[in-house]
């Protein structure tokens, strides 16, 4: 799927981080436990090639809990620390340890030096991978505005966790020119882009296909079909026509089908899914 999205906003943030970052000591890049490829932005390898680095495979409630241990033993073994975390329902405490765990060789320096030094942290995202959310759970109110679409974060805000700890928020941002089709139709399918440009239809016809790949048996399950027809478009009217979703003359109502096919997979009503597997070896 062709995605091009990069409003003015993200080049203003890009801009307002590169200017903050002399004041960083460990970057936390939050990506999708669904997508923990696509879902990274790989214009940060460059912009923080020389920070600590931590990731966190948010929404991890969402994912395949068996796929998401081997995608943080797999970061792992790249040598970047590594937790899975769910904003909704993760423990706040343990995700706050293990931010200081990520940062004691930074605290080990300062006090090296005789210096009890506030290690900031950026926390860091493409849009809608759930850092405001995050934040506001680790601080344990709502101070950052968050929500379950793009863009709303804006500007950078700054909370702070202990008095050693500091935590900075940053828009979402994407990347200029995304290429590969597959990833862009994750990273729309999750809400990392603006709904308003995409076409719906196009959107869930990529989503039938990735899951009578990944998954097919939760499509049997949940729209009790038998057999899984080759074609999307195909499989998309035998959905319609299992949940009664007929206009006259028996047509089937691929508009309502593709807001209720698309609407159940965001909340998580398909069951927990993985759209990436992480390669062996």
């Amino acid at each position: 799927m062709n995605i091009q999205w990069y409003p003015g906003h993200m080049t203003k943030a890009k801009r307002a981080m590169a200017d903050k970052l002399k004041l960083i000591d460990l970057v936390i890049e939050v990506v999708d436990a669904r997508a923990p490829l696509s879902t990274r932005n790989p214009d940060f390898e460059k912009m923080f090639a020389n920070k600590a680095r931590m990731l966190v495979l948010n929404k991890a409630d969402m994912a395949n809990p068996a796929v998401t241990r081997r995608w943080v033993q797999y970061f792992e073994k790249q040598g970047i620390y590594t937790v899975s975390y769910s904003a909704v329902k993760g423990n706040a405490k343990g995700l706050q340890r293990a931010i200081e765990e990520a940062a004691a060789g930074i605290y080990d320096k300062f006090k090296a030096k005789g210096v009890n030094k506030t290690v900031r942290a950026l926390v860091c995202g493409i849009p809608n991978v759930g850092k405001s959310a995050i934040l506001n759970r680790l601080v344990g109110e709502k101070k950052l505005k968050e929500g379950n679409k793009p863009g709303v974060t804006r500007g950078i805000s700054w909370v702070r966790l202990t008095p050693y700890l500091e935590c900075m928020d940053s828009p979402g941002l994407l990347w200029p020119k995304i290429e590969d089709e597959h990833a862009g139709a994750i990273i729309a399918l999750i809400g990392s882009v603006r709904q308003e440009i995409l076409d719906e239809e196009e959107l869930v016809y990529h989503l039938i296909k990735i899951l009578a790949e990944i998954a097919p048996d939760l499509l049997k399950e949940r729209y009790k079909i038998e057999e899984l027809a080759e074609d999307p478009y195909e499989l998309l009217q035998d959905i319609c026509r299992k949940r009664g979703f007929l206009m006259r003359g028996g047509v089937a109502d691929t508009e309502r089908g593709c807001k209720t096919l698309l609407e159940e997979f965001r909340n998580g009503k398909l069951g927990s899914i993985s759209f990436e597997v992480p390669k062996e070896g």
